[in-house]
């Protein structure tokens, strides 16, 4: 038996001009029919194309067509941390918008890195994409501004990023701590530990200090470097705090930290109901099912990805008076 190479088969495979040739009609034509401008087309002409395509099997080369157009019909989306079950929700709710209008989405993870961001960002500026929906690891505009060069669509999501031109989605952060907190401070829970990462690093942690700071009485806070995590540490510190004398609540400004030590916390009984008040931004069902008494801050990322996407297609089509602040609120579930 006999097998064609990879060259002859490539010499088989059928072109625009043999399209062209079986519909008779001009390679302009079949080229205008590729790119959906048949306004000025007879019905019949498409359909002899149409028919064509069809019967030869015929698969437009892309890479030409994104030439002939300057689009590519990709969209990067690039991640703060995709361990981070947030930031893959944002991803599946701008998905979700733009493949409804045609594009693709490139999900890219910083990986809770500056450095990494940093490559991702000169990456992106020498690639393709038709726009960036962008979760930033640093709330420093100039920073970012001066990492990613390239003038095109960008929408920032989950950060504000001060004096940016880049709209922005993201969630009421400050009010929804405040109003949790005093929920809690209301109930006798006056003292709070907070257990976070690097707060400095991130507009929406910023925030949520600031809100938890104005209702609580006392705070003590645990932060964690994400680059140099140390579990043993971070959990006997934590251990340590809860430990103290009187009513305490415990406020994780991300899921992530809760999923890790709420578990142990629970199975060596360093936490229970009658002290330890628990709650934190999570938008899974998971810590209820690890501590039923939780009560946790709901910011729907999916929606606010849905809205980051929304904004972008808007950019994509020259839609001007674009809001610069997008909110998603949060709910405290109580």
């Amino acid at each position: 038996m006999n097998f064609m190479s990879i060259k002859d088969a490539s010499k088989k495979r059928p072109t625009i001009r043999d399209v062209a040739k079986v519909a008779d009609v001009s390679v302009a034509t079949v080229s205008r029919f590729l790119n959906g401008k048949t306004q000025k087309m007879s019905d019949q002409t498409a359909e002899r194309i149409r028919v064509a395509i069809k019967k030869m099997n015929y698969v437009p080369n892309s890479a030409a067509r994104e030439m002939a157009r300057n689009s590519s019909r990709i969209i990067a989306v690039l991640a703060a941390n995709i361990a981070d079950y947030f930031s893959v929700e944002i991803y599946r709710g701008i998905s979700s918008r733009v493949e409804e209008a045609g594009y693709i989405s490139v999900l890219l993870n910083s990986g809770s890195s500056l450095t990494h961001e940093r490559q991702l960002l000169h990456s992106i500026n020498q690639h393709g994409f038709d726009g960036l929906v962008f979760q930033p690891l640093t709330s420093d505009t100039e920073q970012v501004a001066g990492e990613l060069t390239r003038d095109f669509p960008v929408v920032v999501v989950d950060r504000d990023l001060p004096r940016s031109t880049w709209p922005k989605v993201v969630t009421d952060n400050y009010e929804a701590a405040r109003s949790t907190t005093e929920y809690f401070a209301d109930q006798g829970f006056q003292r709070v530990v907070v257990l976070t990462s690097t707060i400095e690093l991130a507009s929406t942690r910023i925030q949520r200090f600031q809100g938890i700071s104005q209702a609580a009485s006392t705070i003590e806070t645990i932060e964690i470097d994400e680059n140099n995590f140390q579990p043993d540490a971070v959990y006997g510190a934590l251990k340590k705090a809860l430990s103290r004398p009187g009513k305490c609540l415990l406020f994780a400004l991300k899921e992530r930290w809760l999923l890790e030590f709420l578990p142990r916390l629970m199975k060596e009984h360093v936490i229970d109901e009658a002290r330890t008040a628990v709650t934190g931004f999570a938008d899974t069902a998971l810590i209820g099912s690890i501590c039923p008494y939780a009560k946790v801050v709901s910011q729907n990322p999916f929606l606010m990805g849905q809205r980051a996407g929304e904004i972008l297609l808007q950019m994509l089509k020259g839609k001007k008076n674009i809001p610069e602040e997008s909110v998603i609120k949060a709910q405290f579930k109580h």
